[in-house]
Formats: structure tokens, sequence, C-alpha cells
């Protein structure tokens, strides 16, 4: 590539399957756009989105058709665009879908330079970068300043991408995969930028749903406040990305003043009435959270929002000053009932811990979500009813039984599932129902229950109708909404609310 390329743009790409994640932003290419536009360069964020989010039987039926029409439009967006480098983002069950579109985007736009990125790729450079690959080069780890190096490397004519750290790609001459060194990763956040919104259909993504701010409907968005988790759960793999950047500061926080900023221009440009900060773990840092929660005080804010949170982490005083800043409900990795489960996950946490914070939070008025986890190895069917006890016990607002998939990277995935191969990765979208076909792959359990009919009747036991519609009757809901300037949004999205009420529930 010349040096006129410079005016054309650097595509972002999400994989047509997330078109069926409910108003889930493309956050991470927002980020990778927003610092290139930074640095002077030109991009576009290719997000085809399927307007109709509500999970009918029409919907299911239905979802091939949305999805060939996705990709169909992604095509041709990226086709019609002036551009010499598409970025792709990449999750493990995607691999094979973006390996589709790469070859679609290469076989009928010529000369195109493709670079990919994500978790997995990250891992497993060799998946993506190989002899004759349709991707030219993969960025390893946080991709800012290495993408920003790459496309001026690529435009530039230099041809010394062993220069650019944190970046795979094959070498033809040595006729290998090359690794370049990673890149230390970027100490301050608010450096950064915000995430870049210019490109996105912002009605659609602030749309008034029940899922930014699970179950509570509201005009909402999602915020990263911080990068990095310091836990070790066995099903996670936030541990092996801690490990490959050992010697670093992993976790990063971003400052409470860049948060407040941040939330104070959405709320002024796209008119939001609440927002999620999606996290791994908000509460971190005490004194950072105290702060973000005075600025929101102090500027008498309407805003109701919730975020991810870890028993271990939250006392008394900052559930408090969350709650007076407008905190409406926190989601907890709760998992398993008993010790000696949470142990053997590496939660570091206890049901003590729990019981205490969630009693904490039902005091403040607080909603609570329990986030509860099965076919875990050596699950016995008597640990399945002490979970069920524990959530008796516990009475959650919300709660939700999940079924363990086993992604690359995770401990439990390292050390269970050698005999899971590249060309299974697709069906970890959907282990669930794979358990009673593959229990060889994706069964973990050690008992017999039928977890999918088991998952599917304690969801339905323990989401009660009343408690998940209490939070429209609470003051801060009603302040909220009077508060809000799209009110006739709530009422135009009433049915689809009541349609997704009754989809979930019966």
């Amino acid at each position: 590539m010349s040096e006129n390329r410079s005016n054309s743009k650097v595509i972002f790409v999400s994989p047509p399957s997330r078109a069926f994640n409910h108003y889930r932003p493309p956050l991470a290419l927002m980020y990778l756009s927003g610092y290139l536009k930074k640095q002077g360069i030109q991009t576009e964020i290719i997000d085809c989105i399927i307007k109709d989010q509500v999970r009918s039987k029409s919907f299911d039926r239905n979802k091939d058709i949305y999805l060939a029409k996705v990709r169909e439009n992604t095509i041709k967006h990226i086709i019609e665009a002036d551009t010499d480098i598409v970025c792709i983002t990449c999750y493990t069950p995607e691999l094979q879908e973006v390996e589709t579109l790469a070859t679609e985007i290469k076989n009928k736009k010529k000369g195109i330079k493709i670079v990919v990125g994500g978790v997995h790729p990250t891992f497993f450079p060799e998946h993506f970068i190989y002899d004759n690959s349709n991707f030219d080069f993969l960025v390893i780890g946080e991709g800012e300043v290495t993408l920003f190096e790459l496309v001026k490397a690529i435009r530039h004519n230099t041809y010394n991408y062993n220069l650019v750290d944190g970046i795979a790609y094959w070498d033809k001459q040595s006729d290998k995969l090359i690794i370049n060194k990673r890149r230390i990763l970027a100490e301050n956040l608010d450096e950064i930028s915000f995430p870049d919104y210019e490109d996105l259909d912002m009605d659609f993504y602030t749309t008034a749903s029940p899922y930014a701010i699970r179950g509570v409907f509201s005009k909402s968005f999602y915020v990263l406040s911080s990068r990095g988790c310091p836990s070790s759960c066995t099903f996670c793999v936030s541990k092996k990305l801690r490990e490959f950047y050992s010697g670093e500061r992993f976790v990063r926080l971003r400052s409470p003043e860049s948060l407040y900023k941040e939330i104070k221009d959405l709320r002024a440009e796209y008119k939001i009435d609440s927002f999620y900060f999606i996290d791994d773990l908000f509460t971190l840092k005490k004194e950072n959270v105290r702060q973000f929660c005075q600025l929101m005080i102090d500027d008498k804010s309407p805003l109701i929002w919730g975020c991810s949170s870890k028993v271990n982490t939250v006392d008394y005083e900052m559930l408090k000053i969350m709650a007076d800043a407008g905190c409406v409900q926190i989601d907890f990795g709760v998992e398993k009932g008993t010790n000696p489960e949470l142990e053997q996950l590496k939660k570091g946490i206890t049901v003590e811990q729990i019981e205490k914070t969630f009693n904490i939070c039902r005091k403040l008025n607080i909603r609570t979500f329990a986030n509860m986890l099965v076919n875990t190895p050596a699950e016995k069917e008597e640990d399945l009813q002490s979970s069920l006890s524990f959530i008796d016990n516990l009475k959650p607002t919300i709660v939700s039984f999940n079924v363990f998939a086993p992604y690359p990277g995770c401990e439990i995935f390292d050390e269970r599932c050698g005999n899971i191969k590249r060309e299974d990765y697709p069906s970890l979208m959907n282990t669930v129902l794979l358990i009673k076909d593959k229990p060889e792959k994706y069964r973990f359990a050690e008992h017999s229950v039928d977890l999918l009919d088991w998952v599917i009747r304690a969801n339905r036991k323990y989401n009660k109708v009343l408690p998940n519609l209490s939070i429209y009757f609470s003051g801060k809901y009603i302040k909220n909404i009077i508060s809000s300037k799209c009110k006739m949004e709530y009422l135009k999205r009433f049915l689809s609310l009541l349609k997704e009420f009754i989809n979930q529930k019966f």
C-alpha cells in the first residue's frame, strides 16, 4: 500500500452473529476506533443490527434468515467502503464465522489487509496466522496503540513489522509465524479516549429495554470503568490474561472524573436515563467508587445504574453511597451454595460473605442479581440441592442459573478439555444442548441430572413476578422516568417489554 491510502478508512467489523446480543454495543471496537480517530486516522465501524430484539417463537424460527441478512449487509458495507484495512474482533465460538468472513472479504476486495484481535487470538495466534491464511495480522492483547502503529507501518510501505510490538504475522521469507514481543499495557486509561459513538446507531443501542441493567426497563447504555480482573476463578480466562502480562499492573481503573464526564456526555447527547458498568468488577477500589458516587450525588443526577461486583470488595459504607448515587442493582457471581464448592472454583469468597452482602443490599433497597453455575467438575446431585437451598435463604431479586461452557484459556479447559478441538469451538455457543449428545466433551458434573431441564425449572422457580416488578414502584425509578427526556419512547416500547416479560416467564 502506498501513502495515498492515508485518507482511506480503517474499518472495524462486528461478527454478524453478535447482532443477536440484546442491544449490547461493540465497545472494544468503539475504543479502538475512538483512539485511531484521536490520532487523526479515519475509521468506520460496520455493525449491522437486527431491529427486532424480542425473542419470540417467530424470532427463533427465522433466526437463520436474520443472520444471513446481517452477513450480507456486512459484506456489502465493506465492499462499498473506501478502505485498505479491515479489523475483525473474534471470540472463541466465532472462529469459523470470522474465517469465512475474512475469506469473503479477500475474494471480493483485492489488496485489502485483514487484522484480527480479541482474547482468543491473543492466546492462540496460530489459529489465525498460518501459510495462506486470509488474516494478514493479529493484534495481541489490548489493541489501541498496537493498531495505530500497525496502520502506520502498512500505509507507509515500511514493512518493518518486526518493530511493531504486540502483533503476529506470517513471514513469507522464513515461512513461519512471527510473534513480536508483547506491548506494555497502557497505565493511564483516561488517556486512551472515549469510545467512538459516531458510527453506531445510538438510537438503537439506547432503546428502552430490560437488558443493560437486567430486568430494569430503561433507556440505557454500557460504560467501562476499568480493565483487568484480579480474581482467579477456574471457569474464567481472566487469570490466564493476568499471567500473560506477568510483572505489569494488569488491573487499571479510569478516574472518577473521566467516568462522570462520559456519563454526562451520554446523557446530553443520547438522552440516556441509566447506565451499566460492564466491568468484571466495578467495586475494585473503594475510594474510586466513593469519589464517583459523590460526583453523581453533588450533581443531583436522576440517572439510575447497575454494575457487577464481588461480595468481598464491598461493605455497608460503599453500598450506601452507591445507593445514594442511583445504583439500583448489583450483579454478583455467587456460583455455588457451599464453601467447599466455592474453594474448588477458586472464587475467593465464602457463603457467609455472600449472605452478609445480600442482607446489606436488601436493607438499602439495592436489587441483587445472583449468577449461579452448574456442570462444574466434581459436582454432585446434592450440590444442586445445596445451591437451591442457598438461594432460598439468600432471597436475591433475580437469579440466573447457567451451565458452564469450557472456553480455551480458563483453568478447567486447560486441565480437562484436551479432547475439545478447534473444529468444536462453534459448539461452545450451545454447550447446554450438547451435554447429552457429547458428555465426554461437555459434561463435567458427576451426577446424571438433566441439567438443561433442571436449569429451566430453577430459573422459573426463583424469578418471581413481584420482585421483578417492584423496581417500577420505587421512588428512584419513578423520579428517573419523570426526569426522562424520552417519556414517549417508554410508552411505545411498553408492548415490547410486555412481550419479553411473557417470553421469559412463560
